[in-house]
């Protein structure tokens, strides 16, 4: 019973510590990377069906520059890791198509802290295609430049925990516009989706 005692006012004074030092950082210019894992996945797909979503990686840098006590501007850099597999029935057989597509993406966020640890954020990014792959029944296909576009834009918003220096945060986004162009693909007009799990560690100025 001891034992327990002061384990309890062990993480008791933890917290508190914990808790003040984040207190202490409310409305300080910060910067930092973070990184982490991208699932990602494609809707507005008309008569394709989706087969599976696309596990890949997600990174960056980031500001967050104060308009007060507990708000906040943060853009970001990042490099993330997008597409989907799909699937179309024709004449009977089975078709899958992979697509892999990896942007250079500039999220603009409204970020609020409160309680101390706790983060909300949304707002809008804008992406840029680097590169893409695509695999028709396993078999790559080299798609015509005029076919994929080379920007999207959509909305996120997400949510974490900041301990300090360290950040853990989970985010939605969603593309408003198609990577594609409906013109050259018979009004095909998909949109990336996904979700992001990341980490962070960041400086404070």
């Amino acid at each position: 019973m001891k034992t327990c005692k002061i384990l309890a006012a062990i993480m008791l004074v933890a917290a508190s510590v914990l808790y003040a030092g984040a207190q202490s950082n409310y409305g300080e210019f910060k910067w930092g990377l973070t990184g982490g894992m991208a699932f990602a996945n494609m809707n507005q797909l008309g008569d394709i069906d989706k087969d599976k979503g696309k596990v890949g990686l997600v990174g960056g840098a980031f500001m967050k520059i104060p308009l007060s006590h507990k708000a906040s501007i943060r853009p970001e850099l990042l490099f993330n890791m997008k597409g989907a597999t799909l699937k179309e029935v024709v004449q009977g057989q089975e078709n899958k198509g992979r697509y892999s597509l990896n942007y250079v993406e500039i999220p603009v966020s409204l970020d609020f802290e409160f309680m101390g640890i706790f983060d909300l954020h949304a707002g809008v990014q804008g992406a840029y295609l680097l590169g893409n792959s695509f695999k028709l029944n396993g078999e790559k296909i080299d798609l015509a430049d005029d076919v994929l576009k080379k920007t999207e834009f959509g909305f996120h918003f997400g949510t974490g925990i900041d301990l300090g220096n360290i950040g853990l945060h989970i985010r939605f986004q969603q593309s408003l516009t198609s990577f594609l162009d409906k013109n050259k693909t018979a009004g095909f007009d998909p949109r990336n989706w996904g979700i992001t799990l990341t980490g962070a560690y960041m400086f404070i100025n």
